[in-house]
């Protein structure tokens, strides 16, 4: 038997994988990386300055929500990326709609 690779590439969602053998003695390695375009931060930005200025969000909140978003997508492989997210969906009710677009590829729609 040869050696053969297996590669799977998913783009904008999830993938579940079921029982994969890789027979005696073998080995299999899996790896997740994840990236935000520039555009999504851009239009999440627009959202959420137009949802903002709609309900006259503090500016205070609305920089401290575009900074920490800004902050996170930087390095979405940090330890507690997930629960920073959750915190974030919490903590701005207001912007749970273009929150939930920008990370629709980590988390999971409930």
């Amino acid at each position: 038997m040869t050696n053969s690779d297996l590669k799977v590439n998913v783009t904008g969602g999830y993938v579940n994988i079921g029982s994969i053998n890789q027979g005696d003695h073998g080995h299999l390695e899996t790896a997740q990386s994840t990236t935000f375009q520039a555009a999504d931060l851009d239009t999440f930005e627009q959202s959420i300055s137009n949802i903002a200025a709609h309900n006259n969000i503090d500016f205070a909140e609305y920089q401290a929500l575009q900074s920490q978003v800004a902050e996170l997508v930087k390095n979405p492989r940090q330890l507690g990326f997930i629960d920073a997210v959750e915190k974030l969906y919490k903590k701005y009710q207001w912007a749970l709609k273009p929150l939930t677009v920008l990370f629709a590829t980590v988390m999971k729609s409930n």
